[in-house]
């Protein structure tokens, strides 16, 4: 299966080939006939652009495939991207890593509508913890972009946008099915004149499934989540206050390997971020705002005194000035201050750091030329400072109606200090030094008539003091257990991927697929959770009123760490297989049906964690506009 997806994808240029004739004497298309959007991102250089004229390889999900996907959390909705590996120690609830062309889970930033989320202990996001319901689209940036977003942003950025009042609207929604699933939804949005306003929220409880390979009980998982936007226009500035919360329990173990004791437990989490922003033309030219915010990631463990708890405040100014036809520029900076108190396996850390980031930004786009110049220096009060940049170039090759080639190049470096739990946890190493990482891509990106796109990159990332917990037998009675955290010295992934879309009204279908080669160079192993292969396909159909979709991953096999020995191990490669459809009912009403992992495979994406069996989820929404 896997091979005659790879094949589908290499054929697809062929296919726009035989479909469409991009000669100069090709007919022009038709009036009437649907042109599939050029979507408008704002993550990838902080900026609205379409994504046709950013040099970055990007994704967007929007909020039809949301809806379609039917996803707990927004880990389902990231899986179905070839270059994002997810790691899931279990199944509802438990702990979700996503790792982005072979970066680490803590290398991709993960923004909520622009605010920062990643801990300033473990680092990576609580994607588990993140419901989709609230969500209005998800942008995602693929390479290194902490020129503009600070630490953290190595690998990549996913941006969660969510909901917000454009008009009024009213809609609930109840899902259920297999493992005790049930999940309802409220969300209420209306604009009048200036003002505006959206509340949305959602409960979900699964029963779960034994989060460990031999485990007794199942895991279970509940979350209640909130999202309140509130906007004004003041005339001179555009005012809106955010809040999102997401809190809940989870059940797990305490490990799962056998030496220590299958061990259930549980935990409760919360995960906040509030923010006001105000936004204003200080001239006709220059565009400016400003955002203040507050964010909150909290954890706190049943059977133990251990508990984790970030609170970040943080300071966001940033400013556009079109400066020529075709030329902008972006300057602004951030000053934030990460405080943590926790205590993890007996090991106290308290820790308040202070950041400060400064970037600058310059853009040029005309008919044929795309460049985005960026740098920035980062001030880090245990690190010192830290210079980082981007460089972009695309040129259009060939442009006639609705056919285009582009060539693009991109460049950029990184910077990811370590984090608390890093210095001071178990394992923790104060001397570790900061990671760092530098970036190169080349590729071709094609429009082929009004429905067809494709995009062909290749790319080589070099890491520096990559950070990695190993066994130290020296007997150090500073070392934990044997284990600390030490600087590796380098490690590098380099690879090929390639994006096929087609939409045309009602088709729409995205082939993708990835070949890459993650590796510690120290040693010349494979970094843990990567697949070197891997190809998906996403297809949906529309009828009218009916809907139909499928979702296909094939990946192969990954390194790991087994929790019985402790030693190397791999996780079995392994196809998953969705099937979805939909029917519109009358009065706002539509029906949903969803079977995930239709072949029932037994696979796993962390050694010694089970996975989801076959699911049947069925959802009922009402809508009023």
């Amino acid at each position: 299966m896997k091979s005659a997806l790879l094949a589908a994808l290499l054929a697809a240029p062929v296919l726009c080939l035989a479909q469409q004739n991009p000669s100069p004497s090709a007919t022009p298309p038709a009036a009437d006939v649907p042109v599939a959007l050029d979507p408008v991102l704002v993550t990838a250089s902080r900026t609205p652009q379409p994504q046709s004229r950013i040099g970055a390889a990007t994704i967007v999900i929007d909020r039809a495939q949301i809806l379609a996907a039917q996803a707990g959390d927004i880990s389902e909705l990231l899986r179905f991207h070839a270059g994002i590996d997810i790691g899931r120690t279990g199944g509802p609830g438990q702990l979700t890593s996503a790792f982005i062309r072979g970066g680490e889970s803590n290398h991709t930033l993960v923004l909520i509508d622009g605010v920062r989320v990643n801990p300033a202990t473990s680092g990576g996001a609580a994607l588990q913890n993140l419901s989709p319901d609230a969500i209005e689209r998800i942008e995602i940036v693929k390479g290194p972009r902490s020129t503009l977003y600070g630490s953290d942003a190595i690998a990549g950025v996913i941006n969660i946008i969510t909901r917000s009042a454009s008009k009024q609207q009213i809609d609930a929604s109840i899902r259920g099915g297999s493992y005790g699933t049930v999940d309802g939804s409220a969300a209420y949005a209306n604009r009048i004149g200036a003002y505006g306003f959206s509340v949305q929220t959602e409960l979900q409880r699964s029963d779960g499934i034994s989060a460990c390979e031999g485990g007794g009980s199942d895991s279970g998982f509940r979350n209640n989540s909130v999202n309140v936007k509130a906007s004004a226009d003041a005339g001179v500035a555009l005012i809106e206050a955010r809040a999102y919360n997401t809190q809940g329990k989870v059940e797990t173990y305490d490990s799962c390997s056998p030496a220590f004791g299958l061990n259930a437990t549980a935990q409760e989490f919360r995960n906040q971020v509030l923010a006001l922003s105000a936004a204003t033309r200080l001239l006709d030219n220059w565009d400016s705002s400003l955002t203040l915010s507050r964010g909150e990631d909290r954890i706190r463990q049943y059977g133990s005194p251990d508990t984790v708890r970030t609170i970040r405040p943080m300071l966001d100014w940033q400013n556009t000035i079109a400066v020529l036809p075709g030329l902008r520029a972006l300057f602004g900076g951030q000053v934030s201050q990460d405080r943590v108190d926790a205590l993890s396996f007996g090991s106290t850390i308290h820790q308040v750091i202070d950041l400060y980031n400064g970037f600058l930004q310059a853009q040029y786009d005309n008919d044929h030329h795309h460049v985005q110049l960026a740098g920035s220096l980062l001030n880090h009060d245990a690190f010192g400072s830290r210079f980082t940049w981007n460089a972009e170039y695309g040129y259009d090759l060939y442009r006639r109606e609705l056919y285009k080639t582009s060539l693009i190049a991109a460049a950029g470096s990184g910077f990811r200090a370590p984090d608390a739990s890093d210095r001071f946890g178990f394992g923790g190493n104060p001397d570790l030094d900061p990671e760092r990482s530098l970036n190169l891509e080349i590729g071709i990106r094609q429009r082929w008539g009004a429905h067809q796109t494709w995009d062909l990159r290749a790319f080589r990332t070099r890491y520096r003091d990559l950070i990695s917990v190993q066994f130290d037998p020296s007997n150090d009675p500073d070392v934990d257990f044997g284990f600390q955290a030490v600087n590796v010295d380098r490690a590098k992934n380099s690879g090929i991927e390639a994006t096929y879309r087609y939409v045309d009204g009602v088709w729409s279908g995205t082939l993708t697929g990835i070949v890459q080669n993650p590796k510690d160079r120290s040693d010349d192993t494979s970094l843990l959770r990567r697949a070197r292969r891997s190809v998906t396909a996403q297809l949906r159909r529309d009828f009218g009123i009916f809907y139909a979709s499928t979702d296909l991953l094939g990946t192969s096999d990954r390194a790991d760490v087994s929790p019985v020995t402790g030693g190397p191990t791999k996780d079995s490669g392994y196809v998953l297989w969705n099937l979805g459809g939909g029917v519109k009912l009358p009065h706002g009403f539509s029906l949903a049906a969803r079977v995930e992992n239709v072949l029932d495979r037994d696979y796993q994406t962390a050694a010694g964690y089970n996975q989801l069996g076959r699911a049947v989820y069925g959802a009922l929404r009402w809508e009023h506009r």
